[in-house]
């Protein structure tokens, strides 16, 4: 079981909720009551990365906050509306699960809603998938939940929000998605695949933002880090707050 124990090794300070049982669930939950929702899709990423790239990428960045802050991490939600497969100009119908807006929607307020009753104060959603109006609907989901329950914070947002656009900026299957990728699942990416004599474009490759052709691990790592240690501050705020 993928758990981190304290510094007196006694009890876990995280973990995968569905991986543990009701008494560990708890004990975790009185100390921590943080909740890390990865929303993410299933969707063409090129030839170059897996289909589940966004639950991959939003699964493992809720995994190392919850290591670093304690709190436990609820299975990947691969739920995704305004995938690249309806995006005008473009032609790739396969590889792509999309959903309706109106299902995001609903899915997003149920699942919040048991959230509440399980007793979390902290909900953390970070959405893998930046497609619009997708993420926009998570964001307003979570900003009415709120208004609705004053004594709990709900945030959701993607990666890129807390990082400066030089590091990163919501793009498909570019250098940004492609290096985290390269970071956390080294081993389904392939930018072999890619062409190697001609520009990356949207219509042909999938790709929306600077050349994944240039995406390392250790860019993804640098990535990673930044995030966490901007997440963590907000996390750390939230805390002195609501627990």
């Amino acid at each position: 079981m993928n758990i981190v124990n304290d510094t007196t090794n006694t009890a876990s300070t995280w973990g995968l909720y569905d991986q543990m049982r009701p008494q560990e669930i708890e004990a975790i939950q009185k100390k921590t009551p943080i909740a890390y929702l990865p929303w993410g899709a299933i969707e063409y990423h090129g030839s170059h990365n897996p289909t589940g790239l966004d639950s991959i990428k939003a699964f493992s960045l809720c995994k190392d906050l919850a290591e670093k802050n304690g709190g436990l991490v609820f299975p990947v939600i691969s739920l995704a509306a305004n995938l690249i497969k309806s995006y005008p100009g473009v032609n790739f119908p396969k590889h792509s699960i999309e959903f309706s807006e109106k299902l995001i929607r609903l899915a997003c307020e149920e699942y919040l809603e048991q959230l509440v009753v399980q007793g979390f104060k902290i909900i953390v959603l970070l959405s893998g998938h930046a497609g619009e109006p997708h993420l926009t609907i998570l964001k307003t989901v979570a900003e009415a939940f709120n208004s609705k329950y004053p004594d709990r914070r709900f945030w959701a947002l993607a990666e890129f929000d807390i990082l400066p656009d030089d590091l990163l900026v919501a793009n498909h299957s570019a250098i940004g998605e492609t290096s985290l990728q390269l970071y956390y699942a080294p081993e389904t990416v392939d930018l072999e695949t890619l062409p190697k004599d001609r520009s990356i474009t949207l219509e042909l490759d999938a790709v929306s933002g600077d050349d994944p052709r240039l995406a390392t691990k250790a860019l993804g790592e640098k990535i990673v880090k930044l995030f966490l240690r901007n997440a963590s501050l907000i996390i750390e705020e939230l805390k002195q707050k609501f627990l």
